[in-house]
């Protein structure tokens, strides 16, 4: 891959901080999504704060008991679909006052969706269950609204600018399911989740430095998508198992959202002042986990099977431009773009008779990213030098245990097959010249991808095992991205 091994290393030990931006700014669209949205100006005053909020949350907790003398059919099953879609945009222009010590521009900008689901179906059956129990989760948010800012400092001292933006896009599910039968249980018990999340939104500002004292620009950008399922589900049967205890996990989240950052330091003078400060974050986050589990006093057949489904693809660029002004302080950028996914599995199957095509868990994840982070930074005439920090993480885990205990024959159960595939073509691109006062040039660039695989299967059978407890891993990184650093 042409990655230096110490750089990756250096990034994540040292650049932790290129994460924590997109962490603050999340935590700032989840605050606005509960609290109220308020927007203040004062004409006779010299200070300007904007506070843009939009928000969407959506939640639903489902139960379903059963409990039946003789058989359960078609019964006790939770059925959720949830929808958000906005295209709504944050915008605010600011204008410095020329008062003393209150000149200032502060602004707070969020978009956030939030959608949550709880599903719990219990099933007791004297004799038979048919297609009952089963929890099944739909979920989508899609974002094209942007967050849109201009700021210009005043001439009053502490002119600075001020601004933080986010958009971030949420969504969890959690799905139990048992079931009890004193005969035979088919179609039941069954956990599916679907999550999909869509941002095309961006984050822009433009930031110009006052007069006054203390007239630095900060910004902070992120963008977030996470996405997290749980699922858990139990059969015990007295008679045969077919075609339940089964857990689907499908998350999909794509990003074409930009942060773009344009910075002109003011003419302050003092100390630290008249600075840039940039914070830039694009993250996305899966995590499944799921849990499977049989109990036959006859034959289980197509049940307690695991599959999950992971992409991330993203697009979406961080791009900052920074002008030092002619009092001291110089620039800083922070720019990081991170995928993960996680996935968990285990499977047991106990049967008194014979055990065929369960237990099995399958994992998939896949990530892309075209994204790329750019810098450019012009040194002021006053102290102060330009710092850029730049990275891009791909990260990857499955953890898969499986097991079967069968009185007769095992087929084409308790296996594990994890599929593992990372492509990166985004580059870090850094463009650095020196002002004409004092203060050099540091910049640290890295790009990693790591994935990790752990599989256990156990298979004990009174007769044959076919094609059974087989661990099949295939892993997958491309690197096609570059380092470039240009310093004057």
């Amino acid at each position: 891959m042409g990655v230096n091994k110490s750089i990756i290393q250096y990034k994540m030990n040292n650049k932790k901080n290129i994460l924590a931006p997109f962490t603050a700014v999340v935590a700032l669209s989840l605050l606005l999504l509960i609290g109220p949205t308020s927007m203040s100006m004062n004409a006779f005053a010299t200070t300007n704060t904007a506070n843009q909020g939009i928000g969407q949350s959506q939640s639903s907790t489902q139960l379903g008991v059963c409990v039946s003398g003789t058989g359960t059919l078609f019964s006790c099953n939770n059925l959720n679909a949830q929808n958000q879609a906005n295209s709504g945009n944050n915008a605010a222009a600011q204008q410095g006052g020329s008062g003393s010590g209150s000149g200032g521009n502060a602004a707070n900008q969020a978009i956030g969706q939030a959608q949550s689901s709880n599903q719990n179906a219990l099933c007791v059956s004297g004799t038979g269950t048919f297609v009952s129990c089963n929890n099944l989760n739909a979920q989508n948010q899609q974002n094209s609204g942007n967050n849109a800012l201009a700021q210009q400092g005043g001439s009053g001292s502490g002119s600075g600018n001020s601004a933080n933006q986010g958009i971030g896009q949420s969504q969890s599910s959690n799905q139990n399911s048992g079931v009890v039968s004193g005969g035979s249980t088919s179609g039941s018990g069954n956990n599916v989740n679907a999550q999909n999340q869509t941002n095309t939104g961006s984050n822009a500002a433009v930031q110009s430095g006052g007069s006054g004292s203390g007239s630095g620009n900060s910004a902070n950008q992120g963008i977030g998508q996470s996405q997290s399922s749980n699922q858990n589900s139990g059969v015990v049967s007295g008679g045969n198992t077919a075609g339940s205890g089964n857990n689907v996990n499908d998350q999909s989240q794509a990003n074409s959202g930009n942060n773009a950052a344009g910075q002109q330091g003011g003419s302050g003078i003092g100390k630290g002042k008249g600075g840039n400060s940039a914070n830039q974050g694009i993250g996305q986050s899966q995590s499944s986990n799921q849990n499977a589990q049989c109990v036959s006093g006859g034959n289980t057949a197509d049940s307690c099977n695991n599959t999950s489904t992971q992409n991330q693809a993203n697009s979406g660029n961080n791009a900052a431009g920074q002008q030092g002004g002619s009092g001291k302080g110089g620039n800083s950028a922070n720019q990081g773009i991170g995928q993960s996914q996680s996935s968990n599995q285990n499977a047991q199957c106990v049967s008194g008779g014979n055990t065929a095509d369960s237990c099995n868990n399958t994992s998939t994840q896949n990530q892309a990213n075209s994204g790329n982070n750019a810098a450019g930074q012009q040194g002021g005439s006053g102290k102060g030098g330009n710092s850029a920090n730049q990275g891009i993480g791909q990260s990857q885990s499955s953890n898969q245990n499986a097991q079967c205990v069968a009185g007769g024959s095992l087929s084409n159960s308790c296996s594990n097959t994890n599929t593992q595939n990372q492509q990166n073509s985004g580059n870090n691109a850094a463009a650095q010249s020196g002002g004409s006062g004092k203060g050099g040039n540091s910049a640290s660039q890295g790009i990693g991808q790591s994935q990790s695989s752990n599989q256990n299967a156990q298979c004990v059978s009174g007769k044959d095992a076919v094609v059974s407890c087989d661990n099949e891993n295939f892993q997958n990184q491309v690197n096609s991205g570059n380092n470039a650093l240009g310093q004057q």
